[in-house]
């Protein structure tokens, strides 16, 4: 796989203000804090795209996740080393994505 580029698609972008805004209620600083772990998180894919595992309720294994805490960064590894980061939701919430 040649060099990785990562794309945060607009409902990933949506998630991430939601989960800021949910946070910062309690805590402003610790809201900043996890939003970057998230993006550490994601991060870690430049040099390991396929660390994610697959998500069990989609049929599709180029569609896999990253886990951080209670969240699920969804992402999709194209052949052409794209990835699309399509969801960052709580696991405790129902996966909705389009493919």
């Amino acid at each position: 796989m040649g060099q990785v580029i990562i794309v945060i698609t607009e409902s990933a972008y949506a998630d991430l203000e939601d989960i800021e805004n949910y946070i910062s209620q309690d805590s402003p600083a610790i809201a900043r804090k996890f939003i970057s772990k998230i993006f550490n998180k994601i991060d870690q894919l430049y040099q390991f795209p396929e660390s994610g595992k697959f998500v069990p309720e989609i049929n599709d294994h180029s569609i896999r996740e990253l886990l951080l805490n209670k969240y699920r960064m969804v992402y999709q590894l194209s052949d052409d080393s794209k990835i699309s980061v399509l969801r960052i939701v709580h696991g405790s919430r129902l996966l909705d994505i389009e493919i």
